[in-house]
């Protein structure tokens, strides 16, 4: 019996020596056959509420352990321009609502990198973003980089334009209440300093054509020689004139102007995240992604069946 058992051993052994080591393609093929089994053994066990614990128990743990509490400042501005109309004083004082336009660049400059090298060149946010003391799921992992640094910043506020009412609710959130209202105040003083700015350029390119075309019909009257110049030549200064008084009323009526209908305000508790609303959150989509899954997974075993 032994004699027999060794001879068919060597006899596998010489099989296996001749056939040579197995093909790449049946390695593959029996991993993949084993990776099917695994998991077939595994979606057997998985459950509904299988699913729903696991989502509650590790979002509790991210939300409870890791997650960092942020203290939000808001702050609300209007945007105004100087009225048009001088026969009214109080709507002069006030201004009326400025346009979409105007809104739209506010907020495109509030998340630009523009705002965040002065902010950063004041608050150190990079440092702070990128600190090891952070929350490692919520870091700045590549602070070198100047558009992951960008990135995080904008995460790290929220900008609400209204076109309608010409109104920007900004947030501002911060690890600390006393650098979240400061840095929210320093977006309120800086938009102010960009509409001002924007306000001069806008006035001075309505007025330079005005003023070069008044030079251009002085020359004309001092260079006419003979009487029909001479009036042609008043008449274009006397329009240029008239065009001049009217480009300073323009470029009056360009004036823009920030007020804050909200300050920023001091954060006294945090708000951020909203951890058992996020967590309630996560739990709802995961309940949607496996009923969704378990259906079309239902509709593909269907056909095979068929």
């Amino acid at each position: 019996m032994a004699d027999s058992y060794r001879a068919s051993s060597v006899t596998v052994r010489q099989e296996r020596e001749l056939a040579g080591p197995p093909a790449a393609g049946d390695v593959a093929k029996r991993i993949w056959q084993q990776f099917r089994a695994t998991w077939a053994e595994i979606a057997s066990r998985i459950s509904f509420w299988t699913v729903m614990a696991a989502t509650v128990c590790l979002s509790s743990i991210y939300y409870f352990v890791f997650a960092e509490s942020l203290y939000d400042s808001n702050t609300v501005i209007s945007v105004q321009n100087k009225s048009a109309s001088s026969m009214s004083t109080l709507g002069g004082l006030l201004g009326s609502a400025a346009g979409a336009s105007q809104v739209e660049q506010l907020y495109q400059y509030i998340t630009s990198y523009d705002m965040l090298k002065i902010l950063d060149q004041k608050f150190h946010l990079r440092k702070i973003y990128s600190s090891e003391d952070r929350n490692p799921f919520w870091r700045l992992w590549w602070p070198q980089s100047d558009e992951a640094f960008l990135k995080f910043y904008q995460n790290m506020i929220e900008v609400q334009p209204d076109t309608t009412d010409s109104l920007i609710t900004v947030d501002v959130l911060d690890y600390d209440k006393t650098r979240a209202h400061a840095i929210a105040a320093e977006i309120l003083a800086q938009l102010q300093k960009f509409m001002n700015a924007q306000s001069a350029i806008m006035q001075a390119q309505t007025m330079k054509f005005a003023q070069d075309e008044l030079g251009n019909a002085v020359k004309a009257v001092q260079a006419a020689k003979v009487p029909y110049e001479q009036s042609v030549a008043e008449t274009r200064l006397t329009a240029a004139e008239q065009a001049l008084a009217t480009a300073a009323g323009m470029a009056n009526a360009q004036q823009s102007f920030i007020i804050p209908v909200a300050t920023p305000t001091v954060p006294t508790v945090t708000t951020r995240p909203q951890r058992l609303l996020d967590i309630t959150g996560l739990t709802l989509v995961m309940a949607l992604a496996y009923a969704v899954g378990f259906l079309m997974w239902a509709n593909v075993r269907d056909h095979r069946k068929a």
